[in-house]
């Protein structure tokens, strides 16, 4: 797993002891991590860390050696959760102070979070650090983590009562073309969202002329014909969002399921989609037909509406335009 900056994760060896004793035995590094670590630090207390970690539970925890040229110089580990928090997990790590300020620690947690989304089913990864500690803060927030809220007077630490942030980190949602095989499940989640969100506005008659505009083989003629460029985003590929463009230039579909709702698929769709230069060559707008649902999203995707509410077929919408 080596990478930029010749930092590398690999799975712990019990000739790493000592390495992991020079690195752990320092006071500055410990007032970062929670009780319980012996101080001094020795060579013993790492060949037991090591050999607890090597017989962990299968996919309870995923813990490696960090490495910067080779050489050990510290541990990250994810540590999954349980019951209904077991899609959830936390990290963990820290390396040798000679180390610090120079971006091996972002890096390492970069590289963390990309096996773990890659090799897991595991959608959350978070972490807890002491609000005094800001030069950790500030690797999580260069990895991409979010800040979501200061936990007040949550830890005793060297006597004092501190508080602590919560960063964590999603797991990311791949946006690429649809193929064949992905148009029966993006269609079910679009009937699905439809359904719930977008149905109780409509009449029957506009519930069932949408039902007949996403049907499999509909779509998929349109594909097949190049009326419609369809993108997906997906979730270990599961579809999770859909955006149809078609001509002229106008979205033809957008829908995203509601749980990954709020983390800016949509956006990520649009942009996607207006990236294709083939696409917008020659238009200086796109427009959409938005449902009353949906008018205020594309609003905040800077769409503005052209016409009032309208009703065709049963179909309820708001003509507007997005120029660029």
């Amino acid at each position: 797993m080596e990478k930029i900056l010749c930092v590398g994760l690999r799975n712990w060896r019990i000739e790493d002891a000592a390495d992991l004793a020079a690195s752990l035995n320092n006071k500055n590094v410990l007032d970062n991590l929670r009780d319980g670590i012996p101080y001094p630090y020795t060579e013993k207390d790492a060949g037991e860390f090591i050999t607890a970690t090597l017989a962990a539970k299968k996919d309870s925890q995923y813990a490696f050696a960090i490495t910067y040229g080779g050489k050990v110089i510290g541990s990250i580990s994810v540590f999954r959760k349980e019951n209904v928090h077991r899609l959830t997990a936390e990290l963990g790590y820290y390396i040798a102070e000679p180390y610090w300020n120079k971006g091996i620690m972002t890096e390492a947690v970069r590289q963390m979070c990309e096996f773990v989304f890659t090799n897991t089913d595991i959608v959350r990864i978070f972490a807890e650090l002491y609000a005094h500690n800001a030069a950790s803060c500030r690797v999580l927030e260069k990895a991409g983590f979010q800040f979501e809220g200061v936990l007040r007077k949550n830890a005793l630490k060297n006597g004092q009562t501190v508080d602590a942030k919560m960063y964590a980190a999603l797991r990311p949602t791949v946006i690429r073309k649809l193929g064949k095989e992905d148009i029966i499940p993006a269609m079910d989640m679009v009937w699905k969202v439809f359904l719930e969100f977008i149905a109780p506005d409509y009449a029957q008659e506009g519930i069932d002329e949408f039902k007949r505009f996403i049907d499999p083989d509909f779509i998929a003629d349109k594909i097949a014909s190049d009326e419609f460029k369809l993108w997906g985003a997906f979730d270990n590929e599961k579809p999770v969002g859909i955006v149809a463009v078609g001509p002229p230039l106008r979205i033809a579909l957008l829908s995203v399921d509601k749980q990954y709702h709020r983390q800016g698929i949509a956006r990520k769709l649009f942009e996607t989609a207006l990236s294709e230069k083939t696409i917008i060559q020659g238009h200086s707008k796109i427009t959409v037909n938005a449902s009353p649902y949906a008018a205020d999203i594309y609003r905040r995707l800077g769409f503005n509406p052209t016409d009032t509410e309208q009703t065709v077929n049963g179909l309820r919408f708001t003509p507007m335009e997005c120029k660029f």
